[in-house]
């Protein structure tokens, strides 16, 4: 199968899975694409397309402003975060990120399978958010997958159904805007990439308007 095609296929089903649950984007696609493309070449390009449907699916959800205030300290948590894991991506070897790629996947079905249910006391939800933020920039930069760690987080301190979809939502959106923004000032992100990435949302747009019509259906 060309890669043009599996990259195609990839994004979309990645699309795909981020319009029905909200999250899962770079699990889902992230794989595909290193089957067919260096998988530090993968991440960078899914990097736009990644921005992209997280803006979508904040901009879907029922906005509550005031649900992201609790979340102040994870936001400032971000910066620190993706500007690390984009240096890690940059420096590292193709297999050690082929092997934090496998790990990320693995920590992420985990969660999945146990959904662990953990409720934090309120004097811990400002620095375990930091901690949280940073984690998260680290692993949107060096994987393109944050998503277990998030959202167990957001669950633990009381967010449910809309908010917990606007909160996945808008910091993916806040995340992988400087992922972006990185990237290119690490100079992972040129203008070939910029433009591969930019096709590549052709396939995201196709996925995330099907899933979006799922998720309908199931509701």
């Amino acid at each position: 199968m060309p890669a043009l095609v599996v990259v195609a296929l990839g994004v979309f089903f990645g699309g795909f899975v981020k319009a029905t649950l909200g999250l899962g984007f770079g699990v889902a696609s992230t794989p595909i694409l290193s089957l067919v493309l260096n998988p530090r070449l993968a991440i960078t390009i899914l990097s736009i397309p990644s921005f992209v449907s997280s803006l979508w699916v904040a901009a879907q959800a029922a906005r509550n402003w005031r649900a992201l205030r609790p979340l102040g300290p994870l936001v400032a948590g971000l910066l620190p975060g993706v500007i690390l894991g984009a240096w890690a991506l940059k420096m590292l070897p193709i297999r050690w990120v082929q092997v934090v790629v496998g790990a990320l996947v693995v920590s992420y079905v985990l969660a999945t399978v146990f959904n662990p249910e953990l409720r934090l006391p309120a004097g811990l939800v400002k620095p375990v958010g930091f901690v949280v933020g940073v984690v998260t920039g680290v692993l949107v930069s060096l994987g393109n997958i944050a998503g277990p760690i998030l959202a167990v987080y957001l669950r633990s301190i009381g967010y449910v159904k809309s908010d917990f979809v606007f909160g996945v939502g808008a910091i993916l959106t806040i995340s992988t805007g400087g992922q972006v923004a990185s990237y290119v000032i690490a100079g992972l992100l040129g203008p070939t990439e910029i433009l591969y990435g930019m096709l590549a949302c052709i396939s995201l747009a196709a996925g995330m308007v099907l899933g979006f019509a799922f998720q309908a259906r199931l509701s």
